[in-house]
């Protein structure tokens, strides 16, 4: 069966289609999917391809935060170690750009990404720091890709999304040949989110991925932490617009550390 939902997830089948389908009730519910979408799940029944690692909303490792976000995934492709996706996660984006303050800021909340697991896109920028920082200091971390895993992007961090999997974990939601495509990026931002206890925004423009990301964090029902900055740094205009908007300004990792210290 697992194999089956593979299959489905790699000919992008619906999520509410395989949910019919696991429970028998596709027949009476025919006439709410397309002859596009009918032509594809029988193209994947009658395929015989294989996949390794990966794992189902039908596994107990599943991580179970997934479970509850709205359009959730039903098979995760990965490479590395599963077991992390059961600790406390702290999911950190920013912006791709980055500026003179950028790896400061990074290494300042460096206890976030010691003491919980970072979670992050695998971006250059942003992501690309709080990964780096946490491979360096023998720290799992997760990069959630917007490509299949046979085709790590950007290859400028490529050799950094190597080293991950010894420690961490590289996941998504799309068959290990699958291309880069554009869109498949703000599809995969919902992912970061839903994996994170917590959402850090550290630097982003007013318009940017990283503030698609917070908009699936707050359908989530995630809290929202931002960094505040200079109003004259355009990297700051996302996390200042955040914070006027009711997410907590962030000044020091102890706002969130000290959470999980209670907690253990």
């Amino acid at each position: 069966m697992n194999q089956t939902i593979a299959r489905f997830a790699a000919a992008r089948i619906p999520v509410e289609f395989v949910h019919h389908y696991l429970n028998g009730t596709l027949e009476a519910h025919r006439t709410h999917f397309s002859s596009h979408v009918w032509k594809r799940a029988h193209s994947a029944l009658r395929s015989s391809e294989s996949f390794n690692r990966f794992v189902t909303w039908e596994d107990e490792t599943f991580p179970k935060r997934l479970l509850e976000i709205p359009n959730p995934p039903y098979c995760l492709f990965y490479d590395g170690d599963l077991e992390v996706l059961q600790e406390r996660t702290t999911a950190m984006v920013g912006s791709r750009e980055l500026n003179r303050i950028s790896q400061s800021l990074v290494q300042h909340y460096h206890s976030l990404i010691e003491e919980t697991v970072s979670v992050s896109g695998g971006a250059l920028g942003i992501d690309g720091l709080v990964h780096h920082h946490a491979v360096n200091e023998n720290r799992p971390t997760v990069a959630v890709l917007g490509a299949g895993l046979n085709n790590l992007y950007p290859a400028a961090n490529r050799q950094l999304l190597l080293r991950i999997p010894k420690q961490g974990i590289l996941l998504s939601e799309y068959a290990p040949n699958t291309p880069v495509q554009k869109f498949q990026f703000l599809e995969r931002n919902r992912l970061v989110s839903g994996l994170g206890d917590t959402l850090v925004v550290l630097q982003a423009r007013r318009k940017s991925g990283t503030m698609n990301t917070v908009g699936h964090a707050l359908e989530q029902g995630k809290t929202v932490f931002a960094v505040p900055g200079s109003p004259l740094d355009p990297l700051a205009e996302g996390p200042n617009r955040l914070i006027e908007e009711g997410a907590i300004p962030l000044t020091n990792s102890d706002q969130i550390i000290r959470d999980l210290r209670i907690v253990r």
